[in-house]
């Protein structure tokens, strides 16, 4: 039987007269590809809910999607913080603590990675730019969509070195990004300006945080077998 994979929804970027949760069809494709049956989770903060969707689920895609409240790792707004859900993003932290509980594999990309970092006790750049020195451009200017625009750096012995080696070329689509690691987390990525592109939890079985988006590469191949979401799929089943 597939796994069960559930990707949480993310609150949409624009503001309309009712709140919406959305998710790109790229990560549904993705894991589709890789072998799993995904699907989508509504986020609100209910915990008979949330342990439900944990019991349900083999393991868990935190997708990308607008800012983290700068709150919940306790500092107040930069100016240059863009539009947040406060609820939301509380009830993201709440999901994650029940499935790291469960020791169920998790994999967070780009905002979704952020968020990891935050349950960990860890904290972010609220803007690169302004509060990085020396800091490369991490919003995309290339105009196809996924295609890579910048190269990281990747730690031997990590999940990233057995799929791409010591380097590999990624997207950029975020202008918040990881600032101090949480308690447990271990970087396993830099871009060449010093920004963490991915970490893991060696305590854990599977977590994993990148902060580009390789679900993007489905722009290109609708029906492509992509090595993260295959490592991750393999490790669910």
């Amino acid at each position: 039987m597939k796994p069960l994979i559930g990707v949480f929804a993310h609150a949409a970027r624009t503001v309309e007269t009712f709140a919406a949760q959305t998710c790109p069809e790229t990560y549904l494709f993705a894991l589709e590809n890789a072998g799993a049956d995904p699907i989508l989770l509504p986020a609100y903060d209910n915990d008979e809910a949330l342990r439900r969707y944990v019991d349900l689920c083999d393991g868990f895609v935190l997708p990308g999607g607008i800012d983290i409240n700068p709150l919940t790792y306790g500092e107040d707004p930069h100016p240059m913080l863009q539009g947040n859900r406060l609820e939301f993003d509380e009830c993201e932290l709440h999901l994650i603590q029940i499935i790291l509980e469960s020791k169920k594999p998790v994999l967070g990309i780009c905002r979704g990675a952020q968020i990891l970092n935050v349950a960990f006790g860890g904290t972010l750049y609220q803007d690169i730019v302004s509060q990085h020195e020396g800091a490369q451009q991490h919003g995309q200017t290339e105009i196809t969509p996924g295609a890579p625009c910048h190269r990281i750096k990747i730690e031997d012995g990590s999940i990233l070195a057995e799929l791409y080696g010591a380097e590999t070329r990624v997207n950029s689509f975020h202008h918040q990004a990881v600032k101090d690691l949480g308690k447990g987390l271990k970087a396993t990525a830099h871009a060449y300006d010093g920004i963490v592109e991915a970490f893991e939890a060696p305590d854990y079985p599977f977590v994993l945080g990148v902060q580009w988006h390789p679900e993007q590469e489905t722009n290109a191949d609708r029906h492509a077998v992509l090595p993260i979401f295959k490592k991750f799929v393999d490790v669910c089943r």
